[in-house]
């Protein structure tokens, strides 16, 4: 069931995704991000450092170890822990 559910909205996800992203994508390779990279940082006005995150993993830390309390989602965090 679920291989028919991915060939049904594959092409309408693809219709509708960010046209930059690369992550598990049909037809994206590693080599493909590296050059939209190198072309969007070559240009003169570009920024001069990408950033580069896994927000998932530090909500999965932050959940555990009580720091929600200080964030402002503290109330997506209670659902996550």
């Amino acid at each position: 069931m679920q291989a028919l559910y991915a060939l049904a909205l594959a092409p309408i996800a693809e219709t509708v995704a960010d046209r930059y992203s690369y992550g598990f994508r049909e037809g994206r390779r590693c080599a493909d991000a590296l050059e939209q990279c190198f072309t969007i940082l070559s240009q003169k006005k570009s920024a001069p450092w990408i950033l580069e995150g896994d927000i998932r993993a530090c909500f999965d830390e932050s959940a555990t170890n009580g720091s929600c309390n200080m964030s402002p989602w503290t109330s997506r965090c209670s659902v996550l822990g």
